[in-house]
């Protein structure tokens, strides 16, 4: 083993004599965690933190070859994740969770067992069962489902948008026999891919009952020494704390991450890092984590021109790794040093790490996304017959099967429009105040419309093939490539750039670095990160 954590091994080999470890600072206490190899609950103050917790664990048990532990949510639109990670949980695993999650109720492993639903292809169960079982579990009956949580029946059809995956799913059936299950999208409500087999989770909490104290039995517990409240908590507890107080308890020996030159606080610029990783490598093996492939790549180039060579390596090999110092891709909060060993992050060397900042992800892309975008009275515009006004939704047997029907008036007719053809309209758009005239149904006029606009959509591509044409010949200004202090700014950059920002911003580089006139439009929904790039 490259890299000695020698401080670390001798507290949990001596097995947690102590019930306060001080001077926890930096990730050491995840990395102490992540060393202890025998079932446990971690239990933090806030939401925040476990989260954060959890991930330095798992980032230091890959490091380590081991598998990862488990973080907990609070029970705030997580149900169906909670109850899933609560039933998988073996008798060796580990846990981590707020002090809110450790006192709030939980379904215990056996009620999830007799509560989820499992279905597949073939077998036999009652309609109206499922019907039951869904409603127990506390999913919605919709007309039309988006939700998680949320399912709807169309005679021998169940649409169900389970609680613990990201798309829903159609079963079909035939008499009392599944005939099919598959997944289907919400945009267009078309099925996609068939599913062998399928198990749903609960989609509420429960309202009482049994603790993760209860859960998780004889095993060891460390609560963060941010908790001040200290009853209904078991025994023989191990209180982590990443400050350096004097009391009863041990004090872990952790050096600071500060006064070591590598602050942006404490350098003038970026062009001295190097000069100051080569001072620490003379007594310390360092390891540099960034939070992606690109920060990576920077790093490594900032430091190759400071004449500092460190290669970029994988989690899985940076415990056996020889050299004194490497790069790492991974996902690890803030660094720890300790005599000998140096791990830093860019919180670190860049005054912060990229914020973690999900992408959304739009359910549909259409005007329309749900049924509860459109009110009675609502104008629409269908693909083939034009503008009409929605009226509601009616329940029909149609050839004996009961189902819900979109209903649009059109002048001289009236259209009776099944859910899954709703991808084939779109709410009317216009100025405030207009209000269109409506389409007859099966007449000429909606027809002539689309040619009329098709024709001018041709009429506008050739003006656009002239005038690309005109561009081509003339010249524009190329701008030097990026100097030192273009990438440093870059690495100051408070996000993890997505796939489609990184490719963005390369082209539009390329584009102001060349001599052809530049032309270029960014395109996306509010909050993906247009201003940014």
């Amino acid at each position: 083993m490259s890299m000695d954590f020698t401080p670390l091994l001798n507290i949990v080999e001596e097995g947690f004599k102590e019930s306060r470890l001080y001077n926890l600072t930096g990730t050491s206490s995840a990395l102490l965690l992540a060393l202890y190899d025998k079932p446990y609950l971690a239990v933090e103050g806030t939401e925040e933190r476990a989260e954060e917790l959890g991930k330095d664990i798992n980032f230091f048990r890959e490091v380590l070859k081991k598998d990862p532990i488990t973080f907990l949510p609070e029970p705030d639109g997580f149900a169906g994740e909670r109850a899933k990670k609560i039933y998988s949980l073996k008798k060796w695993d580990s846990l981590v969770c707020s002090f809110k999650t450790f006192n709030s109720p939980v379904w215990s492993q056996r009620e999830i067992e007799e509560m989820v639903l499992h279905l597949k292809k073939g077998m036999e169960i009652e309609r109206t069962e499922v019907d039951k079982r869904l409603k127990e579990m506390g999913y919605r009956q919709v007309s039309l489902v988006s939700e998680k949580g949320e399912y709807s029946q169309r005679g021998w059809l169940f649409d169900i948008f389970p609680s613990t995956l990201e798309n829903p799913l159609r079963v079909e059936f035939f008499g009392d026999e599944i005939e099919s299950v598959k997944t289907f999208d919400v945009e267009s409500q078309l099925s996609k891919e068939e599913v062998s087999e399928c198990s749903i989770f609960p989609a509420k909490e429960p309202s009482s009952g049994g603790t993760l104290l209860e859960i998780m039995g004889t095993v060891e517990y460390f609560f963060s020494d941010s908790i001040q409240e200290r009853e209904g908590l078991p025994e023989d507890i191990t209180f982590l704390s990443r400050y350096s107080l004097k009391g009863p308890g041990h004090e872990v020996g952790m050096l600071s991450l500060t006064g070591l030159g590598i602050m942006p606080e404490e350098r003038k610029h970026i062009e001295e890092l190097p000069q100051k990783i080569k001072l620490l490598l003379r007594e310390n093996r360092i390891a540099l984590i960034s939070s992606s492939r690109g920060q990576a790549e920077r790093l490594k180039e900032i430091l190759r021109d400071g004449d500092v060579v460190a290669p970029l390596i994988d989690k899985t090999d940076l415990l056996d790794y020889e050299g004194r110092v490497s790069i790492t891709v991974g996902d690890l909060s803030s660094g720890v040093f300790f005599p000998g060993l140096l791990i830093l992050t860019e919180k670190e060397i860049f005054r912060g790490r990229p914020g973690y900042r999900p992408i959304k992800k739009s359910k549909v892309s259409k005007l329309i996304t749900s049924l509860d975008d459109l009110m009675p009275g609502d104008f629409v515009v269908h693909r083939d017959h034009g503008i009409g006004k929605f009226r509601g939704l009616v329940h029909q047997s149609v050839e004996g099967i009961e189902e819900d029907l979109m209903m649009l008036d059109y002048e001289g007719g009236r259209l009776y429009l099944p859910l899954q053809g709703i991808n084939s309209i779109q709410k009317y758009h216009s100025e405030e105040g207009v209000i269109p005239k409506i389409d007859r149904l099966g007449g000429k006029t909606w027809q002539r419309t689309k040619e009329r606009v098709r024709r001018k959509i041709h009429e506008m591509a050739e003006k656009l093939v002239a005038l690309y044409a005109e561009r081509e010949v003339h010249k524009g200004f190329s701008f030097s490539p990026d100097t030192e202090l273009h990438k440093e700014f870059n690495s100051f950059f408070p996000y993890e750039e997505t796939p489609d920002q990184t490719v963005a911003i390369s082209d539009i580089k390329k584009d102001m670095e060349s001599e052809r006139p530049m032309e270029r439009l960014i395109c996306g929904d509010v909050g993906y990160g247009k201003t940014e790039v």
